[in-house]
């Protein structure tokens, strides 16, 4: 034994433990900056998926409002009194009319709270008809106080379209002579197109719909972390958590725009597609369009751009980084500590390992013989269980060979006896020669040699049955090819040679051959199965001298393969027994000779050489008949 250098080990440890604690330090440090950006990663999702929600929600507003904005447009023109007839209804300059006009654009206006104005404007921008509406009532505007509204920019666009369509102005304030109608009142238009050759008037149905209460209800879905807001095509503010950056265009405040105050994110709006993005400095910004009203008449779009944008609360980023830091430090710091913990523990460990170096070299060494000598024996068993399987093929042999004899002595005796009786007739038939024979004496002789030989063909026949079977089935279990054979041929030849054991039992054994079953596969191993299943159950289903019955029988299964059945009316199988009854050397009667591979072998013969399965059903409890039933399933190729 090579002796133990302490001091080298001592220098190789702590070298050891050097390395260790760098790599300690270095995983600390990975793990911790994947700490750090785990939990930035997930905070600032946090942030993304709840500005997501807000943008979504406002999406969804948007869209109703305008399409119920729309569709109140839409079923206001669409009102049968407003158009040409084949019979005029209304006469444009007929005072009825015009009031029973006004009386319709009231009642409608009254409906719906966010209306606050309907106007009927013809071709060359005059209003012939308007209704205003505030806080509840209607005020029809006098003929001589209508006015001309040609040069405003919802009119121009909204005639250029031809008819019958919708136009949506853009977003702006309320106006009336000039001036912005205070308190402000957001306000969208929505014109509809008539034609001369269809309404009584050549112009546009325009209804001006206050948002403020809409404005509001986005307010209220505005939060610290999702700061809505809503930016026309040209980057001015019309919808702002601090009121006093709306409008810049309509107050003529032109530094009142995104642009002016945050130009990169202005810059992003604009080169976005059509997917949401974002916008990081050091605050986080989710960005999108508002959806637009599509006219398929004239493949255009009906409103103008409108961006929106949910801003989280100021230097956000910078509070979820020192927030991911802190929880980053905490986590290295634990680290470093359980590590330093370790390698001191590791220390002592190795300390201590050092003095039991030689009595573990010492036990190794005494282990390896043990092991050895432990080989040996596991050698030696295979050997012994070789044996054994060698020693049950040869048992089994001997007992066909003993059974043979045993059925043989019977005809060989009575051919024996029928030579020895024709030798007597021949010896009587010589000394009659001799003294003179007789007519009678002739015919009688002549009888006797014919009967003698006879019954000796019969029992010498017999003999060579016997002989014919033990002979085929020594060449089957000792054929290792698969060849046509056929079950039922098998059984018999089988019963025929254990015939001398079986009619000292009690036991009976009954044969039900349901089909012609004929296949291909090993016949000796076959005998040998039902040899050993036959022995299996006179040994120990049976006590001795009890009554009984074992049935072999063959049919044909749903699959097409060959089922044999043998079952006995012994006492059964506990499930105890069951789980094990299969491996080798296992027995219930060791005491009377048997030594556990009968059963074994059937297993392994079935399952590796013949293809086939194996199953076992049994229940002392059964009221069947059978209480034990042995299934071998045989493939027919």
């Amino acid at each position: 034994m090579e002796k133990f250098d302490h001091k080298l080990s001592v220098s190789l440890n702590n070298k050891q433990i050097y390395i260790k604690a760098l790599f300690i330090m270095v995983a600390a440090g990975v793990i911790s900056f994947l700490v750090y950006w785990q939990i930035y990663q997930s905070r600032l999702a946090l942030v993304q998926d709840y500005q997501d929600d807000k943008l979504s929600l406002v999406q969804t507003e948007f869209v109703k409002e305008l399409s119920s904005i729309k569709k109140l447009t839409q079923v206001l023109a669409d009102n049968k009194n407003l158009k040409r007839g084949n019979k005029l209804r209304y006469m444009f300059r007929d005072r009825e009319s015009i009031r029973s006009i006004n009386d319709y654009f009231v009642n409608f206006g009254l409906l719906s709270p966010i209306i606050s104005q309907i106007r009927w404007i013809d071709i060359t921008g005059n209003e012939r008809f308007r209704v205003d509406f505030k806080n509840g009532e209607a005020k029809v505007v006098k003929q001589k106080e209508l006015q001309n509204k040609m040069s405003r920019y919802y009119f121009r666009q909204g005639i250029s379209i031809e008819a019958p369509d919708s136009f949506l102005s853009r977003i702006d304030l309320n106006m009336e002579y000039g001036s912005i109608v205070e308190p402000y009142e957001p306000t969208i238009r929505v014109t509809y197109r008539t034609s001369s050759s269809e309404f009584i008037v050549d112009g546009l149905i325009i209804i001006n719909f206050n948002l403020s209460d809409f404005f509001q209800k986005i307010r209220n879905y505005s939060s610290e972390n999702a700061q809505i807001n809503i930016v026309n095509k040209d980057g001015y503010w019309i919808f702002n958590n601090d009121k006093s950056k709306e409008w810049g265009f309509m107050l003529g405040l032109p530094e009142l725009t995104i642009a002016n105050y945050n130009p990169s994110l202005w810059e992003s709006m604009q080169n976005q597609q059509e997917n949401t993005v974002r916008h990081f400095d050091s605050n986080i910004y989710t960005l999108d369009k508002l959806p637009a009203l599509f006219s398929k008449r004239h493949n255009e779009t009906l409103n103008e751009v409108i961006y929106i944008y949910i801003k989280s609360k100021d230097k956000l980023i910078n509070n979820i980084r020192f927030a991911a830091l802190g929880y980053a430090g905490i986590s290295g710091v634990i680290l470093l500590f359980i590590g330093g913990f370790i390698l001191y523990r590791e220390y002592c460990y190795t300390k201590a390992l050092k003095d039991l170096f030689d009595q573990l070299r010492t036990e190794k060494l005494e282990l390896d013989s043990v092991n050895n000598q432990l080989s040996n024996t596991i050698r030696q068993q295979q050997l012994l269980q070789d044996s054994f399987v060698e020693a049950q093929k040869l048992s089994s042999l001997g007992m066909l060979v003993a059974g043979v004899a045993h059925e043989m002595n019977t005809p060989i005796g009575g051919a024996i006896i029928s030579v020895t009786n024709a030798e007597s007739v021949v010896s009587r038939l010589n000394e009659g020669i001799k003294t003179g024979l007789t007519k009678s004496l002739l015919e009688n002789s002549v009888s006797s040699l014919d009967d003698n030989l006879g019954l000796a063909r019969v029992n010498l026949d017999k003999a060579a049955v016997l002989v014919k079977s033990f002979k085929k089935m020594a060449i089957d279990r000792n054929n290792e090819e698969f060849i046509e054979c056929n079950i039922e041929t098998i059984i018999k030849e089988l019963l025929i040679t254990l015939n001398s054991r079986l009619k000292t039992s009690k036991v009976k054994i009954k044969t039900l051959f349901n089909d012609s079953c004929t296949l291909k596969s090993r016949p000796g191993i076959i005998s040998q199965v039902i040899e050993n299943l036959i022995m299996n159950a006179l040994n120990h289903a049976f006590e001795e001298n009890q009554s009984g019955e074992i049935e072999i029988k063959v049919e044909e299964s749903d699959k097409g393969d060959v089922n044999i059945i043998v079952s006995d009316s012994g006492c059964g199988i506990n499930q105890q027994q069951q789980s094990v009854i299969f491996e080798p050397f296992h027995t219930s009667a060791r005491g009377k000779g048997n030594i556990g591979l009968g059963l074994y072998m059937v297993s392994q013969w079935v399952t590796k050489i013949l293809k086939g399965q194996l199953v076992l059903e049994s229940d002392p409890q059964w009221e069947d008949k059978f209480k034990t039933r042995f299934t071998i399933t045989l493939p027919k190729n």
